[in-house]
């Protein structure tokens, strides 16, 4: 079994006189994925839970726009971060005080990834279809339920993680932890728009493709049946590509959309990067 690594870098005598510190990372999923997403939240009126919500977390690094890396954690782990959080991921120690504006780290599907805080079960499913992303859930409207179970084998490299109130990357307290929160956003799955800052959450086309099902409408909507509807038939203003020429079906829209669940210290914002 591949272990954790993990690589240290002194800045010269300069960086290593000013200490050394720890950070730790967690990811968290946020009450939208733990708990649910209101029908105030949506434009049609539609409230949905998630079941579970599986994530591939890899590739986690802490280093410089110069070059040097403090630290880094290459073998990816499951978390179900629908479960109560935040999880632990990662614990650096002895890292040299200051601060490193490159974080970054990966959703990508890799084949051998182990278990974070997810089942057994859940990894090895993970692994052998070869998703980065899974998600299970039920939306409701009144009377009427639709559940939907997708997996995703996006991969995703979210570099250059900031936040507004802390700045880019980490600054590492001498002889103290700081603690670094990956958000899954789980919301960002039902936007009507790929680049809008102001794009709304809607579930009324997603819900009318169970009728696009080869055996009717069977009360769950599926990846296949979503790549039966073509964007240019929903309303006019709703699901905005934004350009994206490959985005042509509400399937396409909804793996674009997967790309950019992955944030940084809460409402952080990483630069995601297609590989």
């Amino acid at each position: 079994m591949k272990q954790w690594l993990m690589g240290v870098s002194c800045l010269g005598l300069m960086a290593c006189s000013s200490g050394q510190g720890n950070v730790t990372f967690t990811a968290y999923g946020e009450d939208f994925i733990e708990k649910e997403m209101p029908a105030s939240a949506f434009e049609d009126g539609w409230t949905v839970r998630y079941d579970k919500f599986l994530v591939k977390l890899g590739e986690l690094r802490v280093a410089n726009r110069e070059g040097e890396t403090a630290a880094e954690q290459t073998p990816a782990k499951v978390y179900d971060v629908h479960r109560p959080g935040p999880v632990n991921v990662a614990a650096f120690t002895d890292l040299a005080s200051e601060e490193w504006d490159a974080v970054s780290y990966a959703i990508a599907p890799v084949p051998d990834a182990t278990a974070g805080n997810a089942d057994a079960a859940d990894v090895t499913r993970m692994n052998t279809e070869g998703w980065s992303v899974y998600v299970e859930g039920t939306a409701t409207k009144g009377a009427v339920s639709k559940r939907f179970r997708w997996g995703f084998p996006t991969n995703t490299l979210y570099e250059r993680c900031e936040s507004e109130d802390m700045g880019s990357g980490v600054t590492v307290p001498k002889g103290g932890t700081e603690t670094v929160q990956l958000t899954i956003h789980g919301d960002h799955l039902f936007f009507d728009d790929l680049q809008s800052p102001d794009a709304k959450m809607r579930f009324d086309a997603i819900a009318a493709a169970d009728s696009a099902g080869v055996v009717g409408p069977d009360g769950e909507v599926t990846l296949d049946e979503l790549g039966t509807v073509d964007l240019t038939t929903l309303p006019s203003g709703q699901y905005g590509t934004g350009g994206a020429g490959s985005v042509l079906t509400l399937r396409d829209f909804v793996t674009a959309l997967v790309r950019t669940v992955g944030h940084y210290r809460g409402e952080g914002e990483c630069s995601p990067r297609v590989r």
